[in-house]
């Protein structure tokens, strides 16, 4: 009784370290809690990802980096979202640049450039992978999640330069993550909130969507990162994402396109996904089709019970035992590929250095599309008001330091709901000053359609309203009346520092 019991203890522990490897997970706090620890003692996950509720400032990024590794018996992956652009989750810290649509009509070099200020501050810092670059195709301006995150609409720019990423990333020893397979760019739908349903058969995916993905495959792209999407042609169960089916992640991902390397989910906490299915139970099915690492947010609890939910069924089902193995060894081929390659052995650049090469590439990326013949600059001792919208991505703190860096004092800030109705609407027309020159800042006006209304409404009292673009350059487009616009590509601080320099010469 007593070596019955030894051998399924060992089977037991084994099982629970290998398991550990497939779940990536996230967690609150600038430090490991006596609660953070134990949570990831239980699951030894292979990757953490870090939110910007992980980041204060660099010493405590690189001691919780550390302190992660010391918690765990297996190297894990350290990754984070630094695209550039709209999304930055170091912007506390790191250095922000434009976006990668905005760098890409300059040309590759200047995007590459700012991709390896990016990959130089995450290897200092001690992140082994970033969640990128962005292959998904933003052919459809309408698009609420990807916009200026693409790096173009045209199929042959994303391959060439999203490949070029990648092989940057790989000789700085950083492991680039391509998403978000098989490709967000078409659709109308946020996977943040509910499911988007991408109607291609798979021949028409192969002629446009998969371009990117084909190429970044056949540069030894290491991890790819399944969307959740519905593919209909392909899956036919409804409510079932690409992320989540078998049809996708081992029919077209592994045997139509070949790829070996690992299979990541974007996050399952997303309503795209649990909506139709209980985490654990994405969790389960994910694994279960042929991914090999499951993502997480940073709630702990959910994450635990969905750990210990695929454990259970683990023990019983070696169905799903032979697929965590198969997930198990390719988890530890990366991880023994990377440890031991060397990145490039160059000295990285001061971040203040970085921070005159990002303004530089700003100020050549934002610029006027339409100006007025009478068109006169601000003046740094005028009044004046911004009315913004409100979003995680544009933020208050962010104007305040422009404002103050230029030395403009006398200044209102007016902010709006992304998509506001038209009471919101009315109360930002009701807060406006007659005689003060006013900036509204826009983003992603085609999916936020009741940006249109307040546009029109402002133009209707101000003519000579001075329009920046925090997002795509299409807003005017929607309103071709706009006298004054400037296009920034991005909502972050140096792209807009960059807007406002324009306005006062």
């Amino acid at each position: 009784m007593a070596c019955l019991y030894c051998y399924h203890f060992l089977v037991e522990n084994n099982l629970f370290k290998k398991l550990g490897q497939l779940f990536f997970v996230g967690f609150e706090g600038y430090f490991l809690s006596k609660e953070t620890r134990l949570f990831l003692k239980k699951i030894q996950p292979g990757g953490v990802i870090f939110f910007e509720c992980n980041i204060k400032d660099k010493r405590q990024v690189k001691n919780l980096i550390n302190e992660i590794k010391e918690c765990l018996e297996i190297k894990p992956f350290i990754a984070i979202d630094q695209e550039g652009g709209s999304v930055e989750r170091l912007r506390k810290i790191c250095t922000s640049v434009p976006s990668p649509w905005g760098l890409a009509k300059l040309g590759l070099k200047e995007l590459l450039t700012a991709q390896k200020i990016i990959a130089e501050e995450l290897l200092e810092l001690g992140f082994n992978m970033n969640l990128g670059p962005i292959l998904d195709i933003n052919s459809n301006f309408a698009n609420p999640i990807i916009g200026s995150r693409s790096i173009s609409a045209n199929p042959k720019i994303v391959s060439e330069y999203g490949s070029q990423i990648i092989n940057l990333y790989l000789k700085h020893n950083i492991i680039p993550v391509a998403k978000h397979f098989p490709g967000h760019g078409d659709l109308n739908t946020d996977s943040h909130l509910s499911l988007p349903v991408l109607s291609k058969t798979k021949t028409e995916l192969s002629n446009f969507e998969l371009i990117p993905f084909k190429k970044a495959i056949q540069n030894k792209v290491p991890v790819i990162m399944v969307g959740h999407i519905q593919l209909p042609e392909i899956e036919k169960e409804k409510k079932s994402p690409a992320s989540l089916s078998k049809n996708v992640l081992q029919g077209l991902l592994r045997n139509t396109l070949g790829f070996k390397g690992l299979i990541i989910t974007d996050e399952l906490n997303m309503k795209g996904v649990t909506k139709n299915y209980t985490l654990s139970m994405a969790s389960y099915k994910a694994i279960k089709s042929g991914a090999d690492m499951v993502l997480f947010n940073f709630q702990e609890k959910p994450t635990l019970k969905a750990f210990e939910y695929v454990k259970r069924i683990c023990s019983k089902n070696k169905k799903l035992l032979t697929r965590v193995e198969e997930s198990y060894k390719r988890i530890l081929s990366i991880k023994n590929r990377f440890s031991h390659a060397k990145s490039r052995n160059t000295q990285p650049r001061s971040t203040t250095v970085n921070k005159k090469i990002a303004s530089n590439l700003a100020n050549k990326v934002v610029h006027w599309i339409k100006k007025d013949l009478f068109f006169l600059p601000v003046r740094k001792n005028e009044p004046i008001e911004i009315i913004y919208p409100v979003t995680q991505k544009l933020r208050n703190e962010d104007l305040e330091r422009i404002l103050k860096e230029l030395k403009i004092k006398k200044y209102n800030l007016i902010n709006y709901k992304l998509n506001p109705d038209f009471e919101s609407i009315k109360n930002v027309l009701n807060k406006v000053k007659t005689k003060k020159k006013k900036i509204l800042i826009t983003y992603n006006v085609a999916s936020k359609k009741m940006q249109k209304n307040l546009i029109n409404l402002l133009l209707d009292k101000y003519s000579d309203l001075i329009v920046i673009s925090a997002g795509l350059e299409h807003d005017l487009e929607i309103v071709p009346r706009i006298k004054n616009f400037i296009s920034a590509y991005s909502p972050n601080y140096v792209s807009l520092l960059a807007a406002f320099n324009k306005l006062l010469s």
